[in-house]
């Protein structure tokens, strides 16, 4: 395999390996470490003393769900399904033979295949699918300046509601940063998601956005492609697809989560290059631990206590 050569640009034949083996440059996923815990980070992507990731038969469904209604074409290339048990002699030779692939199970592949049928019953999903391209990578060069983050090569300066046009980028810490679209269309970019509970539930899938920061990744995508275009994208959609009640409902991301997704990965991105600026090195620190919000409900004075 070719060693990519890392540029700013959109690049549509950028193999997943090659896309995931790029050391140095950011993605979202890795973004997100380092906005919940900085020194997990650390140890996971600048000194690689973290345990790997143990491979997990979901993330196997999930690529088998994302390949068949992105690429179908890859199918068999890419993907394949295995008539037993993850355990034993069989399983081992199985997985040496098919190395490289996302591999399910019998039982599996029923999920996977419900996932699938729920997005292809979807008219506004297979709509928009129609609409992009698969697959899509993109990577910029930010430049952080004390608590500010610029895009030197477009003469860029991020604020809350995204770029801003500056005469002149002052030199700071350099910061690669990449992402890569399930989707990317000329007006929009999709995110195709299979998860658990009921995706037609709003109230869920809000609370799944803000767990897992999919606002951070919404985000950094848009302002990513936005700045590599010279143009503004604002929409990005999620495609949830659930692997419980198999079926599909579709959100566009409002303007409050974007801001608070690029809020999230630019506390990440002032995070990594503080790092830098330190050597890496941490202090110990205490914290005042308090209520979350909606417990103060439980100490309010009320007026009768007044009284």
């Amino acid at each position: 395999m070719a060693e990519f050569e890392i540029k700013e640009g959109i690049f549509t034949d950028l193999t997943s390996d090659q896309y995931h083996g790029i050391r140095g440059v950011y993605s979202s996923s890795q973004l997100k470490h380092a906005y919940e815990d900085i020194e997990y980070f650390h140890k996971k992507y600048i000194l690689r003393e973290a345990a790997e990731d143990e491979e997990i038969p979901a993330f196997s469904v999930g690529t088998y769900f994302h390949t068949a209604v992105l690429e179908p074409e890859k199918m068999e290339a890419e993907c394949v399904v295995y008539k037993g048990v993850r355990r034993g002699k069989d399983w081992d030779a199985f997985k040496e033979v098919h190395k490289g692939k996302a591999i399910i199970t019998e039982t599996e592949y029923r999920v996977a295949i419900g996932l699938v049928d729920a997005v292809k019953n979807s008219t506004i999903a297979t709509s928009r699918i129609k609409r992009g391209r698969p697959e899509v990578s993109a990577f910029l060069k930010l430049t952080v300046v004390g608590s500010q983050i610029f895009c030197p090569s477009r003469g860029l300066l991020l604020s809350k509601h995204g770029w801003t046009n500056v005469s002149k980028v002052p030199k700071g810490i350099d910061i690669w940063t990449k992402v890569r679209a399930d989707l990317k269309a000329d007006t929009f970019i999709l995110d195709l998601k299979s998860t658990t509970g009921n995706v037609k539930n709003n109230w869920e899938m809000r609370k799944k956005v803000s767990d897992y920061n999919y606002d951070l990744s919404a985000a950094l995508y848009l302002d990513i492609f936005s700045a590599v275009e010279n143009r503004t994208i604002t929409e990005f959609v999620w495609t949830f697809a659930s692997k419980e009640k198999l079926n599909c409902k579709n959100y566009i991301a409002s303007a409050d989560n974007i801001r608070v997704g690029r809020a999230k990965y630019s506390k990440a991105i002032l995070n990594i290059a503080e790092g830098i600026q330190n050597d890496w090195k941490f202090m110990d620190y205490i914290e005042i631990l308090e209520p979350n919000l909606y417990e103060y409900e439980l100490i309010k004075e009320k007026a009768e206590d007044i009284l």
